[in-house]
């Protein structure tokens, strides 16, 4: 008996030398680790039931020096090979909403916190109008009533803020699933792509790694962890304990053997069911070259993938062209519908380095108009956008949506890269002001006599009939110019007008729509006052980084648009830089009485503005007030320092800025 029972004791090995030498091969063969189903395949040859050869597998494999099995599922040798370790750069978002379901409620706040090795983390956060009453339980919840929320921003003026600080970072959060739910369905109600970022989900980590906790809430991890929660239930106080979370997780996880982004994905499917009966998903490794890598620097630009023909399939900016095209390599295929098919067509990559992210966004505005890549399929549609057209050439002027502008004696405002929005501008105007809707042209005798429904339901003058007051129709007209150049004070008292009466009917379901429409218009005026206060620039010069040290890259704006650009080196004279501006002074003088905002200024105009009121007061940014000073002008040019970045926010700051309403229902392209 005694022989019987000492039988299993004998070394594992001396039982099971060729299995434990087929899986430590195995390994290897797999850069260090493997999934344990995977392995349980391949040392036993069945995959049907895992199960069954896990318990023999553990007996074997436990005992081993050289081998580990990570909170993952993965049994690894510790030597793994990776080029991608455990993110440093990344966004941790925070959504509240008016409920659950991203397909019926609405987005009521939004915090986030980029974090970046180089400098101090950069926090933003808005409340969001989400245009219907807030829910009395999810107020109490919160904190966030309707007079806060009253005067705040809609979704869609915000979005581009949250494009531009998610970039293509890894987006993490505490249940992220749900919040990136809800931030997608917003961005598609606005007709912009939803975002494909990496999520990291601390709530699964914490399932794995947080076994001590009871409860997986934030509030209750955070204890466990020692973090100590701010205001709960509010976007960036949330964002900013789970910041604090996810770094003590990486922590653990790093004890843990778990040393790339890659095992913190694999974490994050453990805790979801269905996850072990997933079929792998390919990654852009599979489909792509190693060797398109092999020349694309560390630095600012543009890169262009080709299909095997040479033709342009897709074009993107990036601030670090290397890390950018490498992220490729990870990106599951067939991750989105946009997208589906672009790394199994590339065959090329070819790259045109700058010295700035925000020349390498106008330069991929550029190219991308240029060759209308397949893929790009928002910026490439520039040819679509629409305007809003007053005809204040007709004697009864009306309002009208328009694709394209002419010398018809017209006033055109926008374009807008939304035709829908345009015509929500248009469908506003006429709701608030007695203007006629028809088509009639006033120009002969059929124009005048059979009123239309508008005229009995009070919503036209009608001049057809002879009733309106052609001074008292103008000054209406008057008014619906001075609201798309941003004026909105003559629009809002209309509003307010109309406010003060259903207040003495006691009409409390047509003033809330009121109030609403009272938001709105001064949406769209604070829009189109942005691009307005771009274009009355006429000129001046930006300064901003070359790709060379000793250069520097210096733009003639003209009404906020680029008219030319020089290179200067560090060792030019002031009259030399002085006689090179000299000429596109001229010309730009010349041309600046002829200057129409069309489609693709538009699109410059709205990048430059954005970037200008970051920094405002930025000494990159020289107006020219007198053009026959050249050489003072040229003198600054060649003293700017260009170690303050043009455009970016401080890393020492809080927050960013909030722009309210940043051109989102102009041209200004996102992808």
């Amino acid at each position: 008996m005694d022989h019987v029972a000492a039988e299993p004791e004998q070394t594992i090995e001396a039982g099971y030398p060729n299995l434990i030498d087929r899986a430590l091969a195995c390994i290897d063969e797999h850069r260090g680790a493997i999934d344990e189903n995977a392995l349980i395949g391949f040392v036993f040859g069945n995959t049907s039931q895992p199960n069954m050869w896990r318990p023999l597998l553990r007996s074997v494999l436990s005992e081993h020096p050289d081998v580990t099995l990570r909170p993952d599922g993965m049994w690894t040798t510790g030597q793994i090979v990776d080029d991608s370790a455990l993110p440093t750069e990344f966004v941790v978002i925070d959504v509240e909403t008016t409920g659950l379901k991203p397909s019926q409620q609405r987005i009521v706040e939004v915090g986030m916190i980029r974090v970046s090795p180089h400098g101090s983390p950069l926090r933003w956060s808005s409340l969001v109008n989400p245009g219907r009453k807030m829910p009395a339980y999810v107020a109490t919840l919160t904190g966030i009533d309707d007079s806060m929320l009253a005067g705040a921003p809609d979704f869609r003026s915000i979005a581009p803020t949250i494009v531009e600080i998610a970039d293509d970072l890894p987006i993490v959060g505490h249940n992220v699933e749900f919040d990136l739910a809800f931030l997608n369905a917003e961005l598609v109600r606005c007709g912009l792509p939803k975002l494909i970022n990496t999520p990291v989900d601390t709530l699964s980590l914490a399932h794995t790694l947080v076994g001590e906790a009871r409860h997986l809430n934030l509030g209750d991890v955070a204890r466990v962890l020692g973090v100590t929660s701010k205001q709960a239930h509010r976007a960036l106080a949330d964002a900013d304990t789970t910041l604090e979370v996810f770094t003590l997780l990486l922590a653990r996880a790093r004890e843990r053997g778990l040393s790339t982004m890659e095992d913190l994905l694999r974490v994050n499917q453990l805790r979801r069911p269905s996850a072990p009966h997933r079929k792998p998903v390919g990654r852009g490794r599979a489909v792509l070259d190693r060797s398109h890598l092999a020349s694309i620097p560390h630095a600012p630009g543009v890169y262009i993938m080709r299909d095997p023909e040479d033709r342009v399939l897709y074009v993107g900016k990036a601030k670090n062209l290397r890390k950018r095209v490498a992220s490729y390599y990870s990106q599951p295929l067939g991750y989105t519908r946009k997208m589906d098919g672009l790394l199994e067509t590339l065959s090329k990559i070819d790259v045109e380095v700058v010295g700035t992210e925000l020349e390498a966004l106008i330069l991929e505005s550029q190219l991308i108009r240029r060759y209308r890549p397949r893929f790009n399929t928002v910026q490439r549609n520039a040819e679509q956008y629409v305007y809003v057209k007053v005809d204040i050439s007709n004697a009864w002027p009306r309002v009208t949506m328009t694709r394209d502008r002419s010398t018809d004696g017209a006033e055109y405002f926008g374009p807008f890269k939304s035709s829908l929005r345009a015509r929500e501008a248009v469908d506003l105007v006429n709701d608030i002001l007695p203007l006629r809707t028809c088509r009639r042209s006033f120009q002969d005798k059929r124009s005048y006599g059979s009123p239309c429904l508008e005229l009995s339901l009070k919503r036209c003058l009608g001049p057809c009939m002879g009733q309106a007051d052609s001074e008292q129709y103008r000054g209406l007209v008057r008014d619906v110019i001075a609201f798309f150049h941003g004026d909105t004070i003559r629009m809002v008292s209309h509003l307010h007008t109309k406010l003060e009466g259903t207040i003495e009917t006691l009409d409390f379901e047509r003033a809330a729509r009121l109030r609403d429409q009272i938001i709105r218009v001064e949406s769209l005026a604070r829009q189109q006052q942005q691009l307005d206060d771009v274009a009355r620039q006429p000129h001046a010069l930006l300064v901003l980084p070359g790709v060379s040290s000793s250069a520097r890259e210096v733009w003639y704006l003209l009404n906020g648009r680029r008219w030319a650009q020089l290179t200067v080196h560090d060792s030019d004279h002031v009259t030399h830089l002085a006689s090179r501006l000299a000429p596109i002074t001229a010309r730009a003088s010349f041309a600046q009485s002829t200057f129409v905002s069309d489609h693709h200024a538009v699109d410059e105009m709205s990048i430059l503005g954005r970037w200008m009121r970051k920094t405002p007061l930025h000494p990159a940014l020289i107006p020219i007030f007198d053009t026959s000073n050249l050489l003072g002008v040229s003198e600054s040019v060649l003293t700017v320092d260009l170690t303050l970045p043009f455009g970016e926010v401080p890393a020492e700051m809080d927050s960013f800025e909030q722009t309210e309403a940043d051109d989102s229902e102009y041209a200004f392209p996102v992808e």
